[in-house]
């Protein structure tokens, strides 16, 4: 068994396929014998699965499930994931979040063009961890972060949320939490163990108390990305 540190954690788990240990292969622990939390995974219901899904191979599934189980994991050490594209600038993570297809990750394409001379880069592109540490909340990047593998072995203090919507005209305004609770429910992994439910519930909570939420309605542009930059960095 491998050992890897992810979002600040230490786990074991065993790979079958090439594209969940290869995709791991950054975060792999230099030392050994010792993990926070062990993951095994039913590889008779992952052939099923596959059987079922002929899009989709056993490669593709033990990656989803490691992926899924880690974050499930992940919740007893004060962390979640949230479907998203994680951006950093300046030191400080910006994570925008979308119903899949809306442009997220072109949007923070935007970033990475606009900001490219400050060393911006992503920590994610599609399943960042959020994490509370020492009562701050930073964002990791781990190794499941989609079919592109855009993501960074670092951690880095999150500065905001911005859930995005597709607009002719940009223009950007701050979400009420209790505008925001259930649209971060619908955007992690829900899980059905009520007690874990209600951990999950108080993170988001806390979340909701610490950082900053807004909406972005934009086109694709630099000036959309400059207009949620100025906004969520507190520039304007």
């Amino acid at each position: 068994m491998k050992f890897y540190s992810i979002a600040g954690v230490t786990v074991g788990f065993e790979t079958k396929y090439e594209l969940t240990e290869k995709r791991s292969r950054p975060y792999l622990c230099k030392e050994s014998g010792f993990a926070d939390f062990i993951i095994k995974l039913d590889y008779n219901n992952i052939e099923k699965k596959a059987l079922e899904t002929p899009l989709m191979t056993e490669q593709d599934w033990e990656y989803m499930q490691m992926g899924s189980n880690f974050y499930r994991a992940l919740l007893e050490f004060g962390g979640f994931m949230l479907h998203a594209s994680a951006v950093v600038v300046d030191g400080q993570a910006y994570c925008f979040s979308a119903h899949s297809g809306t442009g997220k990750s072109t949007h923070t394409s935007l970033w990475l063009e606009l900001f490219k001379d400050r060393g911006a880069f992503l920590i994610n592109d599609d399943k960042p961890a959020i994490k509370l540490e020492n009562g701050r909340f930073m964002a990791y990047g781990t190794p499941f972060s989609g079919k592109h593998d855009l993501n960074k072995n670092t951690s880095v203090p999150l500065k905001a949320i911005c859930f995005i919507e597709r607009a002719e005209t940009n223009s950007i305004t701050r979400l009420k939490p209790a505008e925001v609770f259930s649209l971060l429910l619908n955007q992690t992994i829900r899980p059905a163990e009520e007690a874990k439910l209600d951990k999950l519930c108080e993170l988001i909570d806390k979340l909701l108390t610490d950082i900053p939420v807004y909406k972005l309605k934009c086109n694709i542009s630099l000036d959309a990305a400059q207009l949620a930059y100025n906004e969520m960095s507190g520039s304007n």
